[in-house]
């Protein structure tokens, strides 16, 4: 194994580890009447790692977060795992902008298209397990659709992505610092 694999897999790694103590301790409830939706931080290192090594590391650093979570974490178990597989469009599209060095209007405006896409793939799974696994009425779930789902997952999409483009530089500036490539 060369230099380059082993450093590419310790710090995809380390954006695991991340990922994990951010879904653990950035967790903020943003609609209190509803404390079950809370926004937390924890796609940042998934993101971080496509956009700064590409598409193969970043569906790797979320395939395994996502599992971890799924397994050993999660209330809701594999429903939250296809749940967060929403989250795969934005790690793929990070990925392309790494891989073609998209400048940053035409990264943010790929961004923004495709987290558009994410939310309303994220919204119709969202709506089908809730009515199928959680014996949620549609009438019910159709109420809050406007009022509460669809302003938290903008949040948490809008949120999460800024917070990557803006990371995106110092995180690629300190790998670089560290491992001289």
């Amino acid at each position: 194994m060369n230099n380059r694999k082993a450093l590419n897999i310790t710090y995809n790694s380390v954006f695991i580890v991340l990922s994990i103590v951010l879904g653990f301790i950035g967790r903020i409830s943003i609609f209190p009447v509803f404390p079950f939706l809370q926004l937390d931080f924890s796609d940042i290192p998934i993101f971080l790692s496509a956009a700064v090594s590409g598409i193969s590391s970043g569906v790797t650093v979320w395939f395994v977060t996502s599992l971890l979570r799924a397994v050993m974490f999660s209330s809701s178990g594999w429903i939250g795992f296809i749940i967060r597989s929403t989250s795969l469009i934005i790690v793929i599209g990070f990925g392309i902008c790494n891989k073609y060095k998209f400048k940053s209007h035409y990264k943010i405006l790929f961004i923004s298209i495709l987290g558009f896409v994410c939310l309303v793939t994220k919204l119709l799974a969202n709506w089908y397990l809730w009515i199928e696994f959680f014996n949620l009425s549609p009438e019910f779930l159709n109420s809050l659709m406007f009022t509460i789902i669809i302003p938290y997952n903008f949040v948490k999409i809008f949120l999460t992505s800024s917070i990557t483009i803006l990371l995106e530089k110092p995180t690629n500036k300190l790998i670089n610092s560290i491992t001289g490539y």
